[in-house]
């Protein structure tokens, strides 16, 4: 196997490590600079988040990561095998988190969160006026609180460092600079 990806060389590639939720690779490349070496990446779901307008509120959810501690950030998750898309996966994440569905959706793109560590990519969805039904947020999700909070002290938050998920903070820049403009 021998793969050209951009200035670099993929010469072979071996499974260091493989989980139901990842695999771990290490290729042997030949670096940009005509070097050889090593590359250490880790193949995940993609996934995603939901900025979610409810009565011009919006839904941020709270919660403690194994990793990262407590944390506000928008609803979501891994889009899983059995979704038919990146949209599929907001809706059931969003109806999952917070009980709420339906609304209008617009896609608002994607981004690499950690381009040096995976090819993953966050899709960001946002939904205006969807309608409250029951969460059904799975086990590890059972200290999640759900805040309703303006468009402003979401900004603050990212600043201040409440929101610290960068795909949420993302979403939430884009809807604030929409505002503005």
């Amino acid at each position: 196997m021998t793969e050209r990806q951009g200035p670099w060389i993929c010469h072979g590639r071996v499974s260091l490590c493989a989980t139901p939720g990842l695999t771990a690779y290490r290729d042997e490349v030949t670096l940009p600079h005509g070097e050889r070496g090593t590359y250490d990446w880790v193949q995940v779901p993609d996934q995603v988040r939901v900025a979610a307008l409810v009565d011009g509120a919006l839904l941020v959810v709270e919660q403690y990561h194994y990793l990262a501690g407590p944390m506000w950030q928008l609803p979501g998750g891994s889009v899983d095998p059995v979704d038919r898309g990146s949209r599929t996966a907001a809706q059931r994440e969003l109806a999952e988190e917070t009980g709420y569905r339906d609304g209008r959706w617009r896609d608002r793109g994607s981004l690499h969160a950690l381009p040096g560590l995976t090819p993953a990519r966050v899709h960001l969805w946002s939904t205006i006026d969807p309608t409250p039904f029951c969460a059904a947020p799975e086990p590890a999700e059972a200290d999640l609180v759900i805040r309703h909070i303006s468009l402003d002290e979401a900004v603050f938050a990212v600043r201040d460092g409440r929101l610290r998920c960068a795909a949420s903070a993302v979403l939430v820049m884009m809807l604030a600079l929409e505002r503005s403009l």
